[in-house]
């Protein structure tokens, strides 16, 4: 897993300092550029600038670094950058990276120091507003990969919505409009490719026949994310454990990744006298779940009593039935693959030994 993308940004002012912490020469460059985004490449040369562009409105595959002067609801400015630190530490190609988020953040500083020329203050210095922790699965080939992004089409959950790219279909959405988490999955070979066709990044055939068989689950913590969590410790203490269990605990709930298979309604009444109270409420819940099966999960929502559902809904999840199984009445299959979703690919050499 990795870091994909990182947003940081740090106050052009401090109260007890009121030429800031970047200095007067500094700051008076900086805000010259008022209104604009500035894309620098991996050694801080600019390649453009363009007005008003949203730097968090960016994909993490996009190539090189962004900065811009933001603002708060109280008129606080801020320089803001952004961009994918494994992506700046290896020409562009952000497959595989790091996932300790003190590295990324000073990868990313010490470019937007090039791109300033000047030394940029330390990582605790600055705020967090956006950060991208992706997973890539071995799927085996490009057409396993579009199997399994057809199946995530059918994992709507509460308060969580699927939507597909209107650009072909690689990619899937969740909740893409949300500050506070948002999903996405997407096949990294056909993103890859057109990165190359555009020139963005250079690669060569063997590591584009590799990528085709990587399936990508990214998740987003966006800016109120990071406010919530500001309230409890500081951004920089996120560890790889902590992002690796937030990812898994937002991917999870929609297309299951536990160690329980379930292959039949028979297994399945197994599993729910394991976890229900008495033999009578498993067999009630496996009725639900036959139910589902029958007539669509909103239509037993609908027709149930909510606190009847809700009880019935917790002892199915329990048993091994993800909030994708019961949207759409079937079990993924991705949990009966040699390389499941919960065993990511960490480097080229995984998918190679795996082929």
């Amino acid at each position: 897993m990795l870091i994909d993308w990182l947003t940081l940004r740090i106050k052009l002012n401090h109260p007890d300092d009121p030429q800031g912490l970047l200095g007067k020469n500094l700051m008076e460059r900086i805000l010259s550029c008022m209104g604009m985004t500035v894309c620098v490449d991996s050694n801080g040369v600019e390649k453009w600038r363009k007005h008003a562009l949203d730097i968090d409105k960016l994909r993490s595959d996009a190539p090189g670094l962004y900065w811009s002067i933001t603002a708060d609801g109280q008129s606080q400015r801020y320089l803001t950058i952004g961009a994918s630190p494994s992506s700046i530490e290896n020409d562009g190609l952000n497959v595989f990276g790091s996932l300790y988020i003190q590295h990324c953040a000073e990868v990313l500083i010490e470019r937007a120091g090039l791109a300033l020329d000047a030394i940029l203050p330390n990582w605790d210095n600055w705020q967090c507003r956006r950060l991208d922790v992706t997973a890539n699965y071995d799927m085996g080939n490009a057409a396993q990969v579009k199997q399994g992004l057809r199946l995530l089409l059918g994992t709507d959950a509460p308060r969580r919505r699927t939507n597909s790219d209107k650009k072909g279909g690689d990619t899937v959405y969740w909740n893409p409009s949300s500050d506070l988490q948002c999903g996405k999955a997407y096949h990294k070979g056909a993103h890859l490719r057109m990165l190359s066709r555009r020139g963005d990044i250079i690669i060569d055939d063997e590591t584009l026949d590799l990528a085709d068989n990587l399936l990508r689950l990214e998740l987003k913590l966006g800016a109120r994310w990071f406010r919530r969590y500001e309230d409890r410790d500081d951004w920089h203490t996120l560890t790889p454990y902590e992002l690796t269990e937030i990812h898994h605990k937002f991917f999870n709930s929609l297309i299951g990744g536990g160690d329980v298979e379930v292959h039949d309604m028979g297994t399945l009444l197994l599993e729910l006298e394991k976890v229900c109270p008495t033999k009578g409420q498993a067999l009630a819940a496996h009725r639900t779940w036959a139910l589902i099966k029958t007539i669509g999960y909103d239509q037993v929502k609908n027709t149930m009593p909510k606190a009847t559902f809700m009880r019935h809904q917790a002892f199915l999840k329990a048993a091994g039935i993800s909030s994708a199984d019961l949207c759409a009445g079937v079990v993924l299959p991705f949990r009966r693959k040699s390389l499941v979703l919960n065993e990511p690919v960490l480097s080229w050499s995984d998918i190679r030994i795996a082929a």
